[in-house]
């Protein structure tokens, strides 16, 4: 007995509604997920905007993927939706890498929150370097960036291999005096899709981390305009579950690293203060010379 054509569409018409049910329960909990850490780095960092905001240093060479890493953290942090809102374009190319810095400030969306508020920012400080960039030339960059609380290296996986290789043989003169300042380093991986395989992603990492001293290694499909948009009026970008994740562990992370950090400096400041307290209040022994 063969079934109905009736009974078959009702069979499909059940199988697409619970479908799209699950794909709307999915939906909803990644939302939930994304707007409960957002509201975890806005708590985090509504502490540290005294004296001044957290600032994360945006390094990398020039076509690397840190204007996109920016506004990618806008967007993100931000919550929008729409079009891709541009805080950094790429600079045109011929300029000298590392001659100029930029400064943007990132609002962190509170989701509705009791102290939401209270307006919470991230500095962000963008600067680009060369391939010819000298451990004492990122001495240079550091030393003449206060206030920076953390450092986000991005390093481009596509485009051309020799390179990105030639950006990672540099990772140790870039981390060394990072580390040497007391600062903690990440290094983000963008143009995450070009990678094919799990094996080349961990191979890559491996080879990251070991030249940067550093665990924190993440990939990143950064938002950007694609060159297919429309003319006449801006496209919309579709926010996607995994940027938005790992931009906001990147982000979470920094401000893990900030803390950290802040609070070192603090401990740092206090035992100086403490030790010329002590040499001041010290007494003075006078030595009495002459014949016994």
């Amino acid at each position: 007995m063969h079934p109905s054509i009736s009974l078959l569409l009702k069979l499909t018409a059940a199988i697409t509604s619970g479908a799209a049910a699950m794909l709307t329960i999915l939906r909803v909990r990644q939302d939930d997920t994304i707007s409960s850490f957002r509201r975890e780095i806005h708590a985090a960092a509504a502490p540290m905007l005294l004296p001044s905001p957290p600032s994360i240093l945006i390094v990398g060479v020039r076509g690397h993927g840190k204007s996109s890493f920016l506004n990618t953290a806008c967007r993100t942090l931000a919550n929008e939706y729409g079009p891709l809102l541009l805080r950094a374009e790429s600079r045109p190319p011929g300029g000298e890498a590392g001659e100029t810095k930029r400064v943007v400030y990132a609002s962190v969306d509170a989701g509705g929150e009791q102290n939401s508020d209270e307006e919470v920012t991230l500095a962000m400080v963008e600067k680009g370097i060369g391939l010819e960039t000298t451990k004492e030339d990122m001495e240079d960059a550091v030393a003449g960036l206060e206030g920076v609380d953390c450092v986000v290296v991005v390093i481009r996986c596509s485009g051309a291999t020799k390179e990105r290789s030639l950006v990672i043989r540099k990772l140790p003169e870039i981390a060394t005096p990072v580390r040497e300042r007391g600062l903690h380093l990440i290094v983000v991986l963008t143009h995450k899709k070009s990678i094919r395989t799990t094996r080349q992603a961990e191979e890559l990492r491996r080879e990251v981390a070991f030249k940067a001293r550093t665990d924190c290694v993440y990939f990143i499909e950064n938002y950007t305009y694609s060159k297919s948009s429309n003319l006449r009026y801006p496209s919309p970008i579709k926010n996607d579950f995994d940027t938005h994740f790992t931009m906001l562990t990147v982000i979470r992370q920094c401000l893990e690293f900030a803390k950290l950090y802040r609070s070192q400096s603090r401990n740092i400041h206090h035992k100086h203060e403490k030790d010329h307290a002590n040499v001041a209040t010290r007494p003075h022994h006078k030595v009495a010379t002459g014949q016994q």
